[in-house]
């Protein structure tokens, strides 16, 4: 894997800090700028983000899982997200895992439907 393309994708995550603006309360920004790139990507380096998202959206952070959820969705990868889901449901508490998903789906909705 390359290690400048994960280094990317990680600081995309970080950066801006969710909720530190009005425009990125939710990481909305985050989710734009993670399509963006992987929209950017040649087809090899798709593949790889899309790993990196895939394996993201089973993430103990709700943060990072929650994006990665939004990024997904956003991207039409729908098997994908089903998968976050179901993964989610094998918890102690999917209830909470499972609205941060919904949030990243809305937030997702919410800018790619402009």
């Amino acid at each position: 894997m390359d290690n400048s393309l994960e280094e990317e994708v990680l600081r995309l995550y970080q950066e801006p800090a969710i909720g530190a603006t009005y425009a990125n309360t939710y990481g909305e920004e985050n989710i734009r700028n993670l399509v963006e790139k992987y929209r950017g990507l040649d087809e090899s380096s798709m593949q790889e983000m899309l790993e990196m998202l895939r394996r993201f959206s089973r993430s103990a952070d709700l943060t990072t899982c929650f994006i990665t959820v939004g990024v997904l969705h956003a991207l039409g990868k729908n098997d994908d997200v089903q998968e976050a889901y179901r993964w989610a449901k094998t918890h102690d508490d999917p209830t909470r895992i499972i609205s941060h998903f919904d949030i990243g789906k809305s937030v997702a909705d919410h800018f790619t439907s402009d």
